[in-house]
């Protein structure tokens, strides 16, 4: 039996994957001949056969969440999967998938079109479907491999499949489709466009399970082998949600692999986490990554379990990290907040078989929870905006110390609003406490996409309210977020992003002209026929400037920029063929937001040394000599009375 890609991964992927293509080996026309049309009529003549296919063999995914739901029947399953793709991966799939079209009008040309993402939406299904999930839930003895795993398989008619940016919307370099048999409406952008992108799998409207397997004869209560073939899936996560089971609990894990020459191993897969949801049911999270250069190698995971209680089982125990009673426990107000990373509250309590943190609060609506990576959130209702928690340490069998519980107190540090600056230097944030501590050490930088600005100073906020200036240095115009930090004695600390709705405003480049040594804007060349200019060029927001001038009425284009140094050598043809000896230019910088700035440089005329005009002799039109000048008669005469004294003499 080959294990190729695990449910979750399979199924975002084949669908996305393999499209129409009459000439590839994933998709086969029922006729013979192509049948070159309409995106739709074009999908009605293709059959779909993507066995021996794995996602990661086209899709180079940043980020994969997996997530599958056993129901009650231990028969069938949901599975949702979400795939990021950001920056150059984003490129390198657009350009797989434009790939798979090859032989078909508009396929393999270096663009990505609408018709080809209509393709994947409809034939993706039928794709997903003929893949194996590399997945298998075994009941019995433990097994790690060499045994029927009772794979997972998809259920064609319950996938739904979507895609998010696959091809942008008003993308600057979006064309009209220009291939035959293209839809009215097609529009295409390069395959090496690089805007991010998502695509997802889940249960399509109407169904209620998207993959199935042989059932399990004693439906969880029997020990049991839930078996996967990580190979090759670079950073993703599975999270499996188990029926609600009284005693259900993982008790052994274990990654094997094929031992290649190459000497890899999988040992740095870690052990899965695990947690039990409010209503009893098992949630167990496995986190994998993996070098995709190393083909040769092959990962299996293993986890058994089980519903028999363990010989013993000690109730969790406090550890000196956790945080103490009366501790304070920030949110920057209503909704679903993280208080503590993983590494944070897990270290809080000790237990050999895991723990959960359970908490009863004192106001309604209040409540504590872990997410896919076992990160602690805190959610909280509009209508409270401060509730105390008595919290413990529960394993997961139950166990739990009832005298040995932790009071916490959670509630609103300040709420905040904000202006941005006309010149779109600094945005003003107004931090105004909520109360919850006396006064707190804040502090807040500008966020947009993943890229901070500037670092500002660090506030002091008590009762009355505080601004402070943020810096939004680095961050290009458009809509941006904050991300704050808030620290006080006694409180855990506090840290948080959210929106106040701003947007920075665009900023013109700035340019300057720099003058040589004989203080000019130009230099002239030995022809006097053309100049030369320098300067610096840069733009406050940091985004791309491209810049051109006019002279003589005449655009000209040829700076070349290397950093914030700029260089024009220009031609004055155009105004001697004109007639004009105005050489003034005004050049113009325009940054990627469509800004401009414009700059009237004066130019000197070329300077032209004097030159002696020596005329040619005057000839009598009746003699063939020269006729003498009045200087030079002059001249003669006085050298004939010379003579003739000294012969007097």
């Amino acid at each position: 039996m080959t294990h190729r890609l695990p449910a979750p991964i399979l199924s975002l992927m084949l669908a996305i994957l393999m499209v129409g293509v009459t000439s590839s080996p994933v998709l086969t026309a029922f006729e013979d001949a192509p049948l070159v049309s309409s995106t739709e009529g074009r999908q009605e003549t293709l059959d779909v056969d993507c066995s021996g296919y794995t996602f990661e063999d086209l899709f180079e995914y940043d980020f994969a969440l997996f997530e599958l739901k056993v129901l009650d029947d231990w028969a069938t399953g949901d599975m949702f999967a979400n795939a990021w793709v950001n920056g150059s991966n984003s490129a390198i799939v657009r350009d797989n998938l434009d790939g798979l079209f090859e032989g078909l009008p508009g396929g393999d040309n270096d663009w990505i079109s609408t018709d080809e993402r209509d393709a994947v939406r409809s034939i993706g299904p039928k794709c997903i479907a003929d893949m194996e999930t590399r997945l298998g839930m075994r009941e019995g003895i433990p097994h790690s491999g060499g045994v029927d795993w009772n794979d997972f398989e998809f259920v064609e008619d319950g996938i739904g499949l979507d895609e998010v940016n696959l091809v942008p919307d008003g993308h600057q370099d979006a064309r009209t489709c220009t291939n035959f048999g293209a839809a009215a409406d097609c529009k295409e952008v390069p395959t090496s466009t690089t805007d991010d992108m998502e695509i997802s799998l889940f249960v399509g409207a109407g169904e209620t399970n998207n993959v199935r397997w042989d059932q399990l004869p004693n439906s969880g209560v029997s020990n049991f082998t839930l078996a996967m073939n990580i190979s090759n899936m670079s950073d993703a996560a599975l999270v499996v949600t188990f029926p609600v089971l009284q005693g259900l609990r993982i008790y052994d894990f274990r990654v094997l692999d094929n031992q290649p020459e190459s000497g890899q191993t999988c040992d740095h897969i870690g052990e899965p986490s695990f947690a039990y949801l409010p209503d009893g049911a098992l949630k167990v999270t496995q986190l994998v990554s993996f070098d995709r250069t190393q083909w040769d190698l092959e990962c299996y995971m293993f986890m058994d379990f089980t519903t028999q209680e363990p010989a013993t089982n000690d109730a969790p125990a406090w550890t000196q990290a956790a945080p103490a009673n009366g501790t304070m426990i920030p949110t920057s107000g209503a909704g679903n907040l993280k208080f503590a990373a993983a590494e944070t509250g897990n270290a809080w309590a000790i237990d050999e078989n895991g723990w959960s943190l359970q908490c009863e609060f004192v106001e309604d609506g209040w409540s504590v929870s872990t997410n896919v990576l076992g990160d602690f959130f805190v959610t909280q209702p509009e209508s409270s905006s401060q509730s105390t928690a008595t919290c413990h340490a529960v394993d997961p069998l139950g166990a739990v110390d009832e005298n040995d519980s932790r009071t916490w107190t959670f509630g609103t540090l300040y709420t905040a609003t904000g202006t941005v600056d006309e010149d779109g230097k600094n945005a003003r944030l107004t931090i105004t406490s909520a109360g919850l501590v006396n006064e707190f050490l804040f502090s807040a930088r500008a966020l947009q996409n993943g890229q901070l600005g500037g670092a500002g100073e660090s506030i002091t906020v008590a009762s009355t309210p505080t601004i402070t200036a943020v810096s939004l240095t680095n961050l290009r115009p458009g809509a941006f977020e904050f991300s704050v930090t808030a620290e006080a004695s006694n409180m855990l600390s506090h840290a948080a992003e959210f929106s106040l709705g701003l947007i920075k405003p665009n900023s013109a480049p700035v340019v300057e002209v720099a003058v040589n040594f004989d203080g000019e804007n130009a230099t002239w060349d030995e022809s006097q026929l053309k100049f030369e200019m320098f300067g610096l060029v840069s733009d406050p927001d940091l985004e791309a400037v491209t810049m051109s001038l006019t002279i003589c009425g005449a655009d000209y284009q040829g700076f070349n920029i290397d950093g914030i140094n700029w260089v024009v050598e220009v031609s004055t043809a155009i105004c001697l063929a004109n007639g004009l000896s105005d050489y003034d230019v005004v050049i113009t910088a325009t940054d990627d937001s469509g800004a401009t700035t414009e700059v009237a440089v004066g130019i000197p005329a070329p300077v032209v040394e004097d030159v002696i005009d020596i005329g040619e002799p005057v000839v009598e039109a009746d003699d063939a000599l020269p006729s003498l000048s009045f200087l030079a008669t002059m001249c003669m005469l006085g050298v004939a009375v010379l003579h003739r004294r000294k012969a007097e003499e």
